[in-house]
């Protein structure tokens, strides 16, 4: 109001969130009173105006002043010793106690580009392929896993079953001949995971043959292969629940 700046305590800084946002329920806890009307809103403490917003559309915008990032606070989420331990396969406490000091200084690994970095631009220019298994309850032709190929400018899903991982190639070029011959178009990219399934010599000489380039997601960023890691997920969670 004089020139004061006031200093907002016990804050969240989310990235995602454009602007801030002031919870009026947490300042009337302080006993703040905020007063509305159509042109302003008022905050009061006790006896002193202490802020006062200007009505913008349908909200009433305060103006901040300095840097908004430096006093936030950011949070993050702590995983209880034991259980980081567990999932280090219970090593000895004297090995995770020299992982936590070798971690100190490690650089955190960048955000991996997404399965779109480059959109396609027509059908069959790039295809989405995940496999899924062993799953637990065969089908009744005894497979116990699932290939998906997606076709990433259409969203058209196709799904093979298959009795072992070693037969993606032959799903694949089943896959091939039925989308090639209903589009008249030719398969130009696969997006795969380094699946050994994917990496074999049989089907990289296929690939090259007919030309097709095998975008290999780089190992531990499943975001890469986004599409299919999506549809394999909504994939067995319609399995599991199905519908009446």
């Amino acid at each position: 109001m004089d020139g004061t700046s006031v200093t907002l305590s016990d804050v969240f800084y989310i990235p995602e969130v454009e602007g801030s946002l002031i919870s009026v329920a947490k300042l009337a806890e302080k006993d703040v009173v905020a007063q509305f009307s159509m042109a302003k809103c008022v905050f009061r403490y006790g006896d002193a105006t202490v802020m006062e917003a200007k009505r913008c559309g349908n909200v009433y915008k305060l103006k901040a002043v300095g840097d908004e990032v430096c006093h936030a606070a950011t949070t993050s989420r702590k995983e209880p010793s034991a259980v980081v331990h567990a999932r280090l396969g219970h090593i000895p406490f004297k090995r995770y106690e020299q992982l936590l000091t070798m971690a100190d200084g490690v650089p955190r690994i960048a955000d991996a580009p997404s399965d779109h970095t480059v959109k396609s631009a027509g059908v069959l220019d790039l295809i989405h392929s995940d496999v899924m298994g062993p799953m637990q309850t065969k089908t009744p032709g005894g497979c116990t896993y699932a290939v998906t190929f997606i076709d990433d400018f259409s969203r058209h899903v196709t799904v093979y079953f298959m009795k072992k991982k070693s037969q993606v190639l032959e799903k694949f070029k089943m896959f091939k001949a039925d989308m090639e011959n209903a589009t008249g178009r030719k398969i130009k990219r696969l997006r795969s995971d380094n699946g050994g399934e994917y990496t074999g010599r049989l089907f990289k000489e296929y690939l090259s043959k007919q030309g097709i380039r095998h975008e290999k997601t780089v190992p531990y960023t499943p975001q890469q292969n986004g599409l299919a890691e999506r549809m394999n997920r909504s994939l067995v969670e319609m399995a599991r629940f199905p519908t009446p």
